[in-house]
């Protein structure tokens, strides 16, 4: 995971934008006024309750606007390729770039249903709304088995409790995220990856929310896939003799600035720099370079990105 600064994403926002929602939002209240009017009509003929009217309108409405957000899923689809540049095409969860993942944008608080709370509507207020989105890939937004892990973010949306969850436009609870988000430039640091390639918490403690916070976004993100754990892995073997083979050459005499040395800092930089669209997991080959950066070269490369 890295940080995304979300000011960036704002400069890139197509300029009509604000058009595009309002247009989307009218097609949407339109169907749940459309649904609402079918059902107190059915009310009025059949001579329901105001009770049943009630819970039968508040039904209809839910499933109208579930079902017309749905059909707009092209307002956020559009936003696709400016949060990929955001990342250089690369998952805001995981950081990988796989050609099999079809890219898409997660809500992070889900539009529809939430997991952990079975009562909640879903943050469907938020459905337009290009602050609530996430460039993911498919094996961190949707649900994945491997022979070792199961995960995939879906619906989930855990919490610390209290305060509760917002349920409404209206509400204002001052929630906090059981799941790291990308768009926060401290969550990221609560990650770290171990010799194996495992995604874990950055600290020991846990009964820390920072611990827990770390423990629960590895579970939901999918984070330990197995492909995605090897894959971690080998980068930090190929870290470690690139390192060893270049200050093995140093030992012999050769100068720093000779060819082969110059290649093997290349390829290093390459491995931890975001940038970079051929290489993926750079937050975590960065942390694996850390580890050798009591020589000095390598301070100067991590210092310089």
């Amino acid at each position: 995971m890295r940080y995304i600064d979300m000011d960036e994403v704002d400069l890139e926002l197509p300029d009509d934008w604000d058009n595009t929602v309002e247009q989307a939002w009218a097609y949407v209240n339109a169907k749940v006024a459309e649904a609402e009017a079918t059902v107190i009509e059915k009310a009025q003929e059949q001579n329901w309750s105001v009770v049943k009217q009630t819970e039968e309108v508040e039904s209809a409405k839910s499933k109208a606007r579930k079902k017309a957000i749905s059909a707009k899923s092209a307002v956020w689809g559009q936003l696709s390729t400016i949060l990929s540049k955001r990342s250089n095409g690369k998952c805001w969860y995981c950081e990988s770039n796989e050609l099999r993942s079809d890219n898409p944008i997660d809500h992070f608080r889900p539009k529809g249903k939430v997991a952990e709370c079975p009562d909640h509507p879903g943050y469907w207020w938020l459905a337009f709304d290009w602050k609530n989105y996430r460039f993911a890939c498919t094996y961190c937004n949707s649900r994945r088995v491997d022979i070792e892990t199961a995960g995939g973010k879906q619906d989930h949306f855990p919490i610390f409790t209290p305060p509760d969850w917002n349920k409404s436009e209206g509400d204002n609870n001052l929630e906090k995220p059981k799941l790291l988000d990308p768009t926060d430039e401290d969550d990221y640091k609560l990650l770290t990856f171990n010799k194996n390639g495992e995604a874990c918490p950055n600290c020991d403690d846990d009964d820390t929310e920072d611990y827990q916070k770390a423990k629960e976004s590895i579970e939901k993100f999918h984070l330990n896939h197995s492909p995605t754990k090897k894959a971690r892995k080998a980068i930090k073997q190929k870290i470690m003799q690139v390192v060893a083979d270049t200050n093995e050459l140093l030992a012999q005499g050769i100068d720093i600035k000779s060819g082969q040395i110059k290649s093997n800092k290349k390829e290093l930089i390459k491995l931890i720099r975001p940038s970079c669209t051929t290489t993926k997991f750079n937050t975590a080959a960065k942390l694996y370079l850390r580890e050798f950066e009591d020589n000095v070269w390598v301070k100067e490369i991590l210092d310089r990105d």
